[in-house]
């Protein structure tokens, strides 16, 4: 920010980051620093909030500046707020929680005139460009990601008067797992300090671990300032698709969009290219809404943003069983598993065994995320009661053999995912699934392609990549007409036949090679 603010080619610098990241504090910072070693004149601080307009900000900035205007003619109002920043040098300007582009000319603040300097704070990364922002002047705040800081923040709200609070060893352990589901968010941990601020008794931190487990207290205040995100995405569509989005932990921005598309919050029925495009889109909206986040290699959303998403749907009366990344080492009971439940996510846990009879009642159950456990057995039993099930994902279960022939009976099923299931040799018969569209079997074990599939004409997405002991027929895949995706790389003893090419007219990517052919790879333009 100080490098920034001492260059004299950066006008407006932008402060972007998810609501209670400290946006508003470090500018207060910042402004209180340049007021202490006067590197600028003058130092104005307006709150922008939700419900601005024009009119408005010009009358909240003429009485900070104790410049007298005209009332409602936004005109003059504008000259005189123009002349009054003309006769100043070096001001910074300060405009907090900006919500949509405003237009400083007509407001009256000549940015870059007499050096003259505009900060400004917003969730919405869009809103920092549209400002003139350019990429480099935009700071982009975090959680905080390390543990130790999060502690540390914790202590010092909980203390007095800039000193750390020091917690009785009884009540250490308990305080530690309040902050860890805080998940580094410092408004949740300056909010969770101040609620037990000079409590000592331990039978009060552990009610208030109860308390925030159970989506209470804290979290409703800090779910009051993330909505706001939420409320200020336009398109009904993409707020389903935020919502849905709360199911996973950590997914790739490729797969996240084939979810939406099997959940038909994405029409599938158009061109590969233009069904990535619109997922592209929908997750670059999410994202500079604040509302997800992305690393290098996965999109993912904040634990706390995450709360805010299940209360959003609690409310919509829809009903989810989300346990993501909790370290479950046993499904949960079974009387968890009640007959409304709509979606499942219990991926990127520890479960190693599903119990011999468990067969949830679930009948309106669609989707049912299992993936990334050490799930070794499924039951015979366990998707007896789950006929509406249209999304299954079983990836990375690396100890998974079998599947039970049950599967089979999932005539509803759209989407089939068994990636990484590397001991995984025996698939059912899946030639009922008449229904499915997407079947990923990559990574495993398996020795021939599982009975059936040739008979599945619906299908428009086949990944049996990775598979090295993989044998294919010629004519195996020679019916399946509607065949948009295909990816056989990886695969020695699986090439394809020229002659089943030939049938797949809606092919627009395939990868693997051919027989008899030295050529390896066709791509199309899909990212």
């Amino acid at each position: 920010m100080w490098e920034l603010l001492g260059d004299d080619q950066v006008f407006t610098i932008g402060i972007y980051g998810m609501g209670g990241v400290g946006k508003t504090f470090l500018a207060a910072h910042i402004g209180n620093e340049i007021k202490r070693k006067g590197t600028f004149k003058d130092v104005f601080w307006v709150t922008v909030s939700h419900d601005c307009n024009i009119l408005k900000l010009q009358h909240d900035i003429a009485e900070i500046m104790g410049v007298k205007l005209c009332g409602k003619d936004k005109i003059t109002n504008t000259t005189n707020l123009l002349l009054a920043m003309l006769s100043r040098e070096k001001t910074v300007f300060i405009l907090d929680d900006v919500w949509e582009y405003i237009d400083l000319r007509h407001v009256g603040i000549p940015v870059g005139v007499n050096g003259i300097k505009l900060i400004l704070t917003s969730r919405l990364k869009h809103v920092c460009l549209q400002m003139n922002c350019l990429p480099n002047n935009i700071v982009e705040m975090n959680p905080l990601l390390d543990k130790k800081e999060a502690w540390e923040l914790f202590l010092l709200k909980l203390g007095h008067d800039g000193t750390p609070a020091t917690l009785a060893l009884q009540n250490q352990k308990i305080a530690s797992s309040i902050v860890n589901r805080c998940y580094g968010l410092p408004l949740g941990i300056c909010v969770m300090a101040r609620t037990m601020k000079g409590v000592n008794n331990v039978h009060r931190w552990k009610h208030a671990l109860e308390e925030i487990e159970k989506g209470e207290d804290v979290e409703d205040e800090v779910s009051r300032i993330l909505i706001r995100s939420y409320e200020n995405i336009s398109g009904k569509n993409i707020r389903k698709c935020f919502l849905f989005c709360a199911l996973f932990f950590g997914i790739d921005r490729r797969e996240m969009i084939m979810k939406l598309v099997d959940n038909g919050l994405i029409n599938g029925n158009r061109s590969l290219e233009k069904i990535f495009n619109e997922g592209h889109t929908i997750l670059d909206k999410l994202i500079d809404n604040s509302l997800l986040l992305e690393s290098k290699m996965y999109i993912g959303m904040h634990g706390m943003v995450r709360k805010m998403a299940c209360h959003i749907l609690l409310k919509e009366r829809h009903s989810y069983m989300i346990e993501c990344n909790k370290g479950l080492r046993k499904m949960p009971d079974v009387r968890e598993w009640t007959n409304d439940l709509e979606a499942v996510s219990l991926m990127s846990n520890e479960i190693e065994e599903i119990q011999e009879g468990t067969s949830p009642n679930c009948p309106r159950l669609s989707n049912l995320f299992l993936n990334s456990n050490k799930i070794n057995n499924i039951p015979e039993c366990f998707f007896r009661h789950m006929n509406a099930l249209t999304v299954l994902d079983l990836s990375n279960n690396e100890e998974l053999t079998c599947l039970p022939n049950s599967l089979t009976n999932l005539r509803s099923l759209i989407s089939l995912k068994l990636r990484e299931c590397k001991k995984l040799r025996y698939v059912p018969p899946l030639g009922e699934l008449q229904a499915l569209l997407r079947l990923v079997i990559s990574g495993c074990a398996i020795e021939r392609v599982p009975e059936g599939l040739q008979s599945l004409i619906s299908l428009k997405w086949l990944d049996l990549s990775k598979n090295e002991h993989l044998a294919l027929e010629a004519g195996v895949l020679g019916g399946l007409t509607n065949m948009q995706y295909l990816d056989l790389e990886g695969c020695p003893k699986a090439k394809l036949a020229p002659q089943d090419m030939k049938s797949m007219s809606m092919l627009e990517c395939f990868r693997g090679e051919f027989q008899d052919c030295r050529t390896t790879t066709i791509m199309s333009k899909m990212s």
